[in-house]
């Protein structure tokens, strides 16, 4: 059994007298970790609101008959509250009403998405993104040795739960596969957002190989033949249904950076490849440094929510060509991170140059032999 960060955590803002959210992509063990943090509860409860019955009880903004739904328990699960009319509404008068109730509140998309949570829940919640599972959590179960033997499966499969715990790579081929035709475009469909699921796709594959690169929505639109604000509108989507996470370029220096784009990742991996059909061995690939790229940023990022860092991340590029992959900004101090599957040395005079331009900033190579120091 993995053991997921997030559970201290939302264990920790229990009794804080507030919503606790927690949030992500399916599949990813939301409903897992609240049944688990249930089953230590006894005076608990868990409403689906996938079944459209409890959906309809929630939407009522109507104090006596949420009242009915809280009775005498004094923790309560909401599980896919994204399903719920004017959930925000309804979860602001429990709160106001049931302080000492513990609640917990899940979804597979952005509330602000679905429901505008966040202005009527304004400071009376906590929220926590569930990732795929995060190499920093493998790393309770696995020794070094074990996790850079297994960083191929990772790269080619992903960190989806189902996918990690399947024994060999047709299966784990397979899981992926299902999880990407089966629930990746579910929210965009349910809460109609998206008018063209297959647009959207095609759009998702366009991104899939640019990864590493920075992303021209124009370009984009010519590609697909649709107009650009569609373009924006989709890719503002896929981040809200935590398919895609996007890196701004770094501007703190407005007169040597290019601040045009955005660089867009996958969330996970795994569904990279099954939207390209690609799971073919590292060696066989000529995309294998950006794939790495875009693992190596998104276990940072796991590793930094797992230790409730939080801080912003960026890209750089000069206009004569210098790049750094991720740059991570918290507290007035920047760290810089050269991702590289190879051992490859940073090209020539990179470093030297970005550190003259941030000054006081931190600079460090990213490649296979690093990886762990700096995601786990």
């Amino acid at each position: 059994m993995i053991s997921r960060y997030v559970t201290s955590q939302i264990k920790s803002d229990f009794g804080k007298q507030k919503i606790v959210i927690l949030h992500g992509p399916r599949q990813v063990g939301k409903t897992t970790i609240a049944k688990e943090l249930l089953a230590h509860e006894p005076r608990s409860v868990y409403y689906n609101c996938d079944q459209e019955e409890t959906a309809r009880l929630f939407s009522a903004h109507n104090l006596a008959r949420l009242s009915s739904l809280v009775g005498a328990h004094e923790f309560i699960v909401i599980d896919e509250a994204q399903r719920v009319p004017g959930i925000g509404i309804s979860l602001k008068i429990l709160i106001d009403n049931f302080s000492r109730t513990s609640f917990l509140v899940t979804g597979s998309s952005s509330f602000e998405l679905a429901q505008k949570i966040h202005e009527p829940l304004t400071g009376r919640h906590f929220t926590h993104t569930l990732f795929p599972i995060a190499l920093c959590e493998l790393a309770h179960l696995r020794d070094r040795v074990a996790l850079s033997e297994s960083l191929e499966e990772y790269l080619l499969f992903g960190g989806y739960p189902d996918v990690v715990s399947s024994q060999d790579r047709a299966e784990k081929r397979r899981r992926i596969e299902e999880i990407t035709a089966d629930y990746l475009f579910a929210d965009a469909l349910n809460l109609s957002v998206v008018k063209d699921p297959g647009m959207l796709r095609r759009l998702l594959q366009a991104v899939a190989l640019q990864i590493g690169s920075e992303v021209s929505t124009a370009e984009l639109a010519n590609l697909l033949g649709i107009d650009r604000k569609t373009v924006v509108r989709y890719l503002d989507v896929c981040e809200k249904l935590f398919i895609l996470v996007a890196l701004s370029p770094h501007l703190s220096n407005k007169r040597n950076a290019i601040a045009k784009r955005k660089k867009y990742y996958f969330l996970d991996v795994g569904i990279r490849n099954a939207l390209i059909n690609n799971f073919n061995a590292l060696s066989l690939r000529a995309d294998s440094g950006a794939l790495f790229e875009n693992y190596a940023i998104l276990e940072r990022m796991k590793r930094n929510a797992a230790r409730e860092r939080r801080p912003t991340y960026t890209f750089w590029r000069s206009y004569q060509g210098r790049e750094i992959d991720l740059i991570e900004e918290l507290d007035g101090k920047l760290e810089a991170f050269e991702i590289k599957l190879s051992r490859d040395a940073p090209s020539k005079g990179t470093r030297e140059y970005f550190l003259s331009e941030m000054r006081g900033a931190s600079f460090s190579l990213v490649n296979r032999d690093t990886l762990q120091d700096f995601a786990v």
